[in-house]
């Protein structure tokens, strides 16, 4: 068969400190399912295109976020002309705006790309490159087919999700990411790693694509989970994980039976872990659980201290009280909240904000464990959002796509500034205002929760030192 090349591209500073697990599913669903191993991964970083290149590859395949995608499709570009090869490109960018595929790109997959990548390597076998005549077949693809840009029909998700192996992490190259990071988002600088234990989630914030891309929630069995963090504690040495599922809990049942499979493979109380929850889920008894588990802290949506505007962001499904008990009672089990703001909305006005900040003072005064990040709302392709940004003119519908990995403080850019109510300067200064509130406890906090093993860490290695003093006090 071809040489397969899967390229992990990012800006500098989006995501180039996780996995890329997306890509070790891919490798390994085709190693299980077609016995093919004529493939490498690349990672970003420096000379990303002399590192495909290198590999001869007959087909490179890309995957893209919105934040990111401008210079995946940059460095496809490149691959395309000067290599001559077969492009592909997944993610949820090209999942959400398929027919905005780039003309360099021959195919773009569609949703879940495992199975669609195995027979779109069988079909490139079978007719020695990909032709019309086998691209017409394969689901959950758009393709062009002399200019023209062609889509199939959607492809079923796959179920159960078990059917699909645990990611490759071997060929993800796994131990240029075990240095010391902070996976558990503690403070400490820990053998880190990232896992799913699931794919979709049940709710519909207006801001999140999570549906478009993996459709109704599909659960890992907890023999699967535990078996999964068994590899990653006895074979990697990892102590922390960060499950990166769009959201962990589903069940109490569920946590409990991953902690029992935990217990049984001597793993239970050798890792901690790091979980994403929605607040009008949390309960004593639940937070119990996650707690006997091993979970040391949890992120949460809280997104605004105003009621108006958490409804419209949220679905109305959650309330600025429920978020706020949420935190207390992780708060009372030990458990800090990494808690997650949005300023910006539409219809959110100057006093919204305001509402939102005191929320945030009061999260940090609660626990040193509580942090508070703060983001722009934005609208991203496959969102209600997106949608109504562009009913009223906010984004055209090939926007530049390069602005969605900066920061509204970083591109000045107000082509997808969604807010009716605050002129878009103003709107700059109380970002910074509302950050700066958020920051303005991290110095207390980090004293807080330094441990000796993490300063014995810290003299031990001058680079990890140095990685320490300028993240926490020279970019703040």
């Amino acid at each position: 068969m071809a040489k397969l090349v899967l390229v992990n591209h990012w800006s500098e500073g989006i995501g180039n400190n996780k996995l890329p697990l997306g890509l070790g599913y891919l490798a390994a669903y085709l190693k299980k399912y077609l016995d093919f191993h004529d493939l490498a991964i690349v990672n970003t970083g420096d000379q990303t295109f002399e590192k495909i290149a290198a590999q001869h590859p007959e087909i490179v395949g890309f995957t893209a976020y919105t934040a990111g995608y401008y210079d995946v499709v940059a460095l496809l570009k490149r691959v395309k002309q000067e290599l001559g090869v077969s492009t592909l490109i997944g993610g949820p960018h090209v999942t959400c705006l398929p027919e905005q595929l780039p003309l360099e790109a021959d195919i773009g997959v569609v949703g879940e790309g495992e199975e669609t990548l195995l027979e779109l390597m069988k079909s490139h076998e079978m007719h020695n490159g990909f032709t019309a005549e086998g691209l017409e077949k394969i689901a959950g693809i758009v393709y062009w087919e002399k200019g023209i840009l062609k889509q199939t029909p959607p492809r079923a998700f796959i179920t159960p999700l078990d059917k699909i192996p645990p990611p490759d992490r071997e060929l993800l190259q796994i131990h240029e990411f075990l240095k010391p990071t902070q996976i558990l988002m503690t403070n400490e600088y820990l053998r880190g790693a990232t896992m799913l234990s699931s794919r979709g989630c049940p709710f519909k914030c207006i801001y999140c694509h999570v549906q478009s891309k993996w459709g109704k929630p599909r659960l890992h069995s907890a023999e699967r989970v535990a078996s999964e963090v068994e590899e990653l504690v006895k074979k990697y040495g990892v102590e922390g994980i960060y499950i990166e599922d769009d959201l962990f809990v589903s069940s109490l049942k569920r946590i409990q039976d991953i902690t029992a499979e935990l217990k049984k493979r001597n793993v239970w109380g050798k890792v901690r872990f790091f979980v994403d929850l929605r607040a009008n889920l949390v309960n004593p008894n639940l937070v119990r659980a996650l707690k006997e588990m091993g979970v040391v802290k949890v992120a949460l949506g809280l997104e605004s201290g105003s009621e108006r505007i958490l409804h419209y962001l949220k679905g109305g499904d959650v309330t600025v009280e429920q978020n706020r008990q949420a935190v207390r009672i992780l708060n009372e089990f030990g458990i800090g909240c990494h808690c997650c703001f949005m300023v910006g909305a539409p219809h959110e006005t100057r006093e919204d904000i305001q509402q939102t900040q005191a929320l945030i003072r009061e999260i940090l005064d609660l626990h040193p464990r509580n942090f508070c990040q703060v983001t722009v709302v934005t609208p991203l392709p496959g969102t209600e959002l997106w949608k109504y940004a562009l009913e009223k003119g906010f984004v055209s519908r090939t926007p530049d796509w390069k602005q969605f990995s900066l920061s509204p403080l970083q591109s000045k850019n107000r082509d997808f500034y969604v807010n009716e109510h605050i002129p878009f300067d103003e709107f700059l200064k109380i970002v910074e205002e509302t950050t700066n509130i958020a920051n303005s406890r991290r110095l207390h906090s980090i004293l807080t929760r330094f441990s000796w093993r993490y300063l014995r860490r810290a003299i031990a290695d001058p680079k990890l030192a140095w990685k320490i003093v300028k993240n926490y006090f020279l970019n703040r």
